[in-house]
């Protein structure tokens, strides 16, 4: 036999690739029907016993997105039901799979039905009953027994239930990464791209779990290249590990995954090659392309799946004003700046905003951290041009949402600690005006408030806030060039108050019943002027009160704080 057709033989037609493909997204569209068929009915009867009555015709019937061979569209021949999935039991089976690999929960309906458990239509060993068992319970497991259930499909040879233990330790080894645990976040990285190992390119399951996976090792990445030696080999792995998501993504024929791959590909190189203009490029596209498939106008064709994180999208809106502080007034860098976003980059930022309600995972939150970024850097603007202290405090006064937002942004980092530094610098200048009288962040006379702040005290955290930018920050790129003018502000503002030391690398803590027993007290006090109140809080005021408390509740236990 020759070479040429040793080569060619393992290969397939491409008829047989087509058909194959066809084939996938047939099953897929049979998958996804029956799981909105399935989720409508438990919503509707709320009851154990929702799927009981459920049969294969009554998905047939449902789906209407079945493309016949005329191009025109109806419900699912029977025949093409009976193909894929002999039974509504498997077919049950095959929607768990879906949602599991999606990271979505499963209701306990589907389980039941997938099991056989209230049917006499089908044995109960039609499907792997334990394996299904295993995978619902796996979010109440802990990392050993996780890891058990993986040996336990390594030694079945399962290859897709290995991927699948595999993303889930991942994922679970992730939960904690911003306690700067690094071994926990190495491992977990190794898990991901364990499971990357394990994609089958030609399943559609494998191909989403993959990302799952793709995602978990590309987050590890980033959170080990916060140290500055290993930041160079972090950006070359995130690169390799998103055009492995790119794969996946273009097996799926998710455009969206697609686009924000190639995005974070061309970011990462940026970085690697200190490529400023490349930076700047690679927002300027997605920040324009992302609401066309992203947004709620975007096109309904999409899969489910196919969208974009909320976490992603709040990133991202991070990035365009890192970009827009670092280089619109940069003397070596704000021409490039200029050319490709003129005034556009606020503009940008809330066609971004306009994504949210189109995004998956905790959208609530990141849509509200976002708008709380956006908020902090117009009010560091408007500070900026503020022509005297006067001014600087009208812009304090009319903050009302100052509080709120120094908490929500908690998750942006070094970005927001320079935007906490400027607005505490602000507060105290305001504060230290002799002729205008302290006001507070809702613009109340600052007698009305239990608490009052010194303008030492607050220029004081605003210097530790400068240096921790300058001591965390990366040094590439856009971050490198806040990380400097961190730096500068801070030693600038430490030597306009002699009395404030300086970075602190050694000294003595300060007593326990100093700073945290204050703040231990003023909370007391908060709660017996609540209990004491006259009358019941309105639905406007329980709003206004959450809309505080939250962010308050995730900042002190995300260990940000």
């Amino acid at each position: 036999m020759s070479s040429t057709a040793i080569h060619r033989a393992p290969e397939s037609s491409y008829q047989q690739r087509s058909g194959r493909a066809l084939e996938e997204r047939t099953k897929a569209m049979i998958v996804a029907a029956a799981e909105q068929l399935m989720t409508a009915r438990i919503a509707e009867t709320g009851t154990e016993d929702a799927l009981t009555h459920m049969t294969t015709a009554d998905i047939c019937a449902h789906a209407r997105g079945y493309i016949r061979r005329d191009g025109s569209e109806g419900p699912i021949p029977k025949a093409t039901m009976w193909k894929h999935f002999k039974t509504v039991e498997t077919l049950a089976a095959a929607v768990i799979d879906t949602m599991t690999a999606a990271n979505r929960p499963v209701p306990e309906q589907i389980v039941a039905l997938a099991a056989g458990s209230g049917t006499p239509r089908s044995p109960r060993d039609s499907v792997d009953t334990k394996r299904l068992e295993a995978r619902f319970a796996g979010r109440h497991y802990d990392l050993g027994q996780l890891e058990e259930q993986f040996d336990r499909a390594a030694s079945r040879d399962e290859r897709a239930d290995m991927l699948y233990w595999a993303a889930e330790l991942a994922d679970r080894g992730l939960r904690d990464r911003r306690r700067g645990d690094r071994a926990r976040v190495a491992a977990a990285r190794d898990w991901a791209q364990r499971g990357m190992r394990l994609v089958d390119l030609g399943s559609r399951l494998d191909c989403m779990v993959g990302i799952r996976c793709a995602r978990a090792a590309a987050t590890a990445e980033a959170v080990l290249s916060r140290k500055p030696d290993y930041e160079p080999t972090g950006l070359s792995r995130i690169r390799s590990i998103k055009e492995r998501e790119l794969a996946f993504a273009d097996a799926l024929g998710w455009d969206l995954h697609s686009l924000l791959a190639r995005f974070r590909i061309d970011h990462a190189r940026a970085l690697t090659e200190e490529d400023p203009e490349r930076e700047m490029q690679s927002l300027h596209d997605i920040a324009t392309a992302l609401p066309a498939l992203g947004g709620t106008d975007s096109p309904r064709t999409r899969e489910a799946p196919d969208r974009v994180q909320a976490d992603e999208l709040a990133e991202i809106i991070a990035g365009l004003c890192r970009i827009d502080m670092a280089y619109a007034g940069d003397s070596e860098h704000g021409h490039l700046f200029a050319a490709l976003f003129g005034e556009s980059a606020t503009t940008l930022a809330q066609g971004l905003i306009a994504c949210f309600p189109a995004s998956t995972g905790e959208r609530r939150r990141h849509a509200g951290n976002a708008r709380a970024l956006l908020r902090l850097r117009e009010f560091a603007r408007r500070t900026d041009r503020a022509a005297d202290a006067t001014g600087i405090a009208a812009d304090v006064a009319s903050y009302r949402k100052a509080a709120v937002d120094l908490l929500r942004t908690a998750e942006f980092g070094p970005l927001r600690d320079i935007l906490v530094a400027q607005y505490l610098t602000a507060k105290a200048r305001s504060l230290a005006l002799p002729d205008s009288g302290p006001h507070d962040a809702s613009g109340e006379a600052a007698h009305s408030s239990i608490v009052h702040p010194k303008p030492a005290s607050l220029i004081q955290a605003a210097v530790q806030f400068y240096d921790h930018a300058a001591g965390v920050t990366s040094p590439r790129g856009s971050a490198g060039i806040l990380r400097h003018r961190a730096a500068r502000a801070g030693a600038e503002l430490r030597r306009s108050i002699p009395s404030v030391p300086g970075p602190q690398t050694t000294g003595t803590p300060c007593p326990a019943d100093s700073e945290f027993d204050s703040i231990a007290k003023a909370i007391n006090d908060l709660v017996l002027i609540i209990i004491s109140r006259r009358s019941r809080f309105t639905d406007a005021e329980v709003a206004q009160l959450l809309e505080m408390v939250d962010p308050m509740y995730y900042y002190i236990t995300a260990g940000r704080n």
